[in-house]
């Protein structure tokens, strides 16, 4: 019979891609979860990892063994949730949200979650690649995922619109593009333009706009997180796209200001994501209908702006 916690080393390993990452991530020795893959691939006769690379790459038994470890996984918290406390929410619950959301609009809805379930451990990620999120979500990693970005499609996956936000392209007042009275592709083609990283999905609605028109922009500076491309955009380094919910206190206080943005509108849609398949815990209940009550529930996205299927 296989061992579960075999099976929960080796997905740690798969997914991080690292032996020494899985043994910091589940508090092993780097020898303890060494050894515990040998004696999964002794069991199953055959090598779940190449060992003729530099990385750690999952052979084809490998792969197969990734996606039946999660379901075995997912069962046995299923198993545990259902018979515990009587379906009282309990037990740990894995959230991922991009920056954004975790800083500025999910704050009060766990707090007042962890207020009403504390037997729950929210287990909190940050991600802004909706894609990458609705993997997570898919192979087990994540529970509930919240996208922020371009739509997400997957039969796979049970997805709730949770409402839509505005990005803007803002600059500091004294900027020269902040006193224009109409700004086009052509003006942010010579200017310094801030994004964030590449997999933000903020950026991606903005870069699906820019596809479309026959402008490329000369300068961009990308930063690691939306505080750094704020405040480089306080200082005056150029035009930051930027969602309006991150930047509403500067707004307010004129350190940054709206371009008069003559381009399409830039929309990103929120949204919540969860394995269609999968048992939904007592746990992972309480948060789906709290968020619905705390967000409402929004109509569906426009298709024109939606992602590839994951």
């Amino acid at each position: 019979m296989l061992d579960l916690l075999k099976l929960k080393t080796f997905r740690m390993v798969a997914l991080t891609n690292s032996f020494t990452r899985a043994a910091v991530e589940l508090g092993y020795s780097q020898s303890s979860v060494t050894t515990q893959i040998k004696a999964l691939e002794r069991e199953l006769g055959a090598p779940l990892f190449d060992r003729f690379t530099k990385k750690v790459a999952l052979t084809e038994v490998g792969q197969r063994t990734f996606e039946y470890a999660g379901r075995l996984l997912a069962l046995a918290d299923e198993t545990k949730a259902a018979v515990s406390k009587h379906g009282k929410p309990s037990g740990p619950l894995k959230v991922n949200a991009p920056e954004s959301l975790l800083i500025y609009r999910l704050p009060d809805l766990l707090r007042q979650y962890q207020v009403e379930y504390p037997a729950v451990h929210l287990d909190l990620s940050s991600s802004g690649d909706p894609r990458a999120q609705a993997t997570a979500v898919l192979d087990g990693a994540v529970d509930v995922a919240f996208a922020a970005g371009e739509v997400v499609q997957s039969e796979r996956l049970t997805i709730e619109h949770l409402g839509e936000e505005d990005i803007l392209i803002v600059a500091a007042a004294h900027q020269a593009l902040a006193k224009a009275e109409a700004v086009t592709w052509d003006h942010l083609a010579r200017t310094q333009v801030l994004l964030t990283g590449r997999t933000c999905g903020y950026r991606a609605v903005f870069e699906h706009a820019l596809e479309v028109v026959p402008v490329q922009l000369s300068e961009v500076l990308e930063l690691t997180s939306i505080e750094a491309v704020k405040q480089c955009a306080i200082a005056g380094m150029g035009a930051a796209v930027l969602p309006r919910t991150a930047i509403a206190l500067e707004l307010q206080q004129r350190r940054l200001v709206p371009l008069r943005w003559t381009g399409t509108p830039l929309v990103a849609y929120t949204q919540m994501l969860r394995h269609r398949e999968r048992w939904m815990t007592p746990a992972l209940e309480g948060l789906w209908t709290m968020v619905e009550k705390y967000f409402g529930i929004a109509p569906p996205a426009s298709p024109e702006l939606a992602i590839a299927p994951v």
